[in-house]
């Protein structure tokens, strides 16, 4: 049996690792991939019969490490003499496994002087039994590729090799006749949304870009208002069929997908079924691993309405969004709806530098508290994603380019 696909049945062995797993078991964290189980056992072997006299040591920097890089609203507990259980709340997938690697690498290197491959024992958490708990080896290797390509490549995702280029080249762009008369064209990108506290990709996400093709002007989803109810659902299902080819079918192991959507097509019985059966992804993947953006909620939105309809979207999707729009008053609506993100379209943010960081700034003071996730994507680039987490928010991603035939052949 391959390595990463190795199962492993460990018992709670700790007092008060039970309360722990009681814990768990009533969230969806380890179905979400947030639970993840690391061991110190190279260094119980290297200390051989001197263990019992460190192991109150190990232990100790191990809750030190653990928290510098977990939030207070994380879960860790140790299970054992050398496992320790780690839930993050805010980050899943890989995302959650490589923090839980950095905080095993760190305390291998400050005992052992190194963090080698064979020691960096990291494993997946699938299930909880009672006091047994039912994880799946992981291989590091394959997690540090995915930090290094993060940095490496300062935008582009790792995770793009989970889709065949042509086929995705093949669905970009999509055409078609408005009702009003003009022809539009969608050109889709898949962004990469990295965690700005740990600096991982933490979720993907697709943007459709509407482009008038007579004229070459671009339309903003902010103005998609004043097209028509079918060309937005047009657009919407055009973004859907794209977005099904990168919804993750482990989410333990690959990062969730972000879809953007309209508020106006989802508060429609038909818009909501064709987000359950238009994508040709079967309804517990799309469940497990799809999150809904709401992309045109406004200060006009009636919150009842957006708590109706945000709890319909919710039951058939992994969490909902709201995207708050760049205006004063942006947050009128999602007041006391209690989303589980928000967000903030970069591209929405006209000017000049310093009045982009003004208008994030701005932007994050009125979300605050408002969401445990506060998302700022299509960046112009890299350097804005301090200026958001001085503004609060928790994710932040770079505009992407469209992968198509003709983008290509232009590089």
């Amino acid at each position: 049996m391959p390595e990463s696909l190795r199962l492993s049945v460990d018992r709670i062995t700790t007092a008060n690792g039970q309360g722990v797993l009681d814990r768990l078991a009533g969230t969806d964290l380890v179905e979400r991939g947030c639970v993840v189980l690391i061991s110190v056992e190279a260094i119980r072997e290297r200390t051989g019969e001197r263990w019992f006299r460190r192991r109150d040591d190990v232990w100790a920097y191990v809750n030190r490490k653990l928290s510098e890089h977990l939030t207070h609203q994380d879960i860790r507990q140790r299970v054992n003499e050398t496992d320790f259980l780690i839930a993050m709340t805010h980050e899943e997938g890989v995302a959650a496994q490589a923090v839980s690697l950095k905080i095993l690498e760190e305390v291998l290197v400050y005992f052992l002087g190194a963090a080698d491959t064979v020691d960096l024992k990291i494993r997946a958490v699938g299930r909880i039994d009672g006091d047994q708990i039912l994880a799946t080896e992981l291989d590091p290797r394959r997690i540090a590729v995915a930090r290094q390509k993060i940095a490496e490549t300062g935008g582009d995702s790792p995770y793009r090799t989970m889709v065949d280029a042509d086929e995705e080249k093949r669905r970009n762009p999509v055409s078609f006749v408005a009702g009003g008369g003009p022809k539009l064209r969608i050109d889709f990108a898949l962004e990469h949304v990295v965690s700005l506290r740990y600096g991982v990709t933490a979720a993907l996400r697709v943007e459709p870009t509407v482009t008038h093709i007579i004229s070459g002007r671009v339309i903003p989803a902010r103005s998609f208002v004043r097209l028509l109810d079918d060309d937005v659902a047009f657009i919407d299902a055009a973004t859907l069929a794209f977005a099904a080819l990168f919804i993750p079918t482990d989410a333990r192991s690959q990062p969730p997908l972000i879809l953007p959507a309209s508020f106006r097509t989802l508060g429609a019985r038909k818009g909501r079924t064709a987000l359950v059966n238009g994508a040709g992804v079967s309804p517990p993947q799309i469940k497990k691993s799809l999150i809904v953006e709401l992309t045109d909620v406004d200060r006009g939105t009636p919150q009842g309405r957006l708590v109706e309809v945000a709890g319909l979207v919710g039951a058939v999707s992994r969490a909902v969004f709201a995207r708050l729009q760049p205006v004063k008053g942006a947050t009128a609506a999602i007041q006391g709806a209690r989303m589980q993100g928000l967000t903030l379209d970069g591209s929405d943010l006209t000017g000049g530098d310093s009045r982009v960081a003004g208008l994030m700034l701005a932007l994050g003071g009125q979300a605050k508290g408002l969401s445990p996730t506060l998302m700022v994507q299509g960046l112009r680039d890299e350097g804005f994603f301090h200026i958001a987490q001085v503004a609060g928010f928790t994710h932040a991603g770079v505009r992407a380019r469209p992968m198509t035939v003709e983008s290509e052949q232009a590089a």
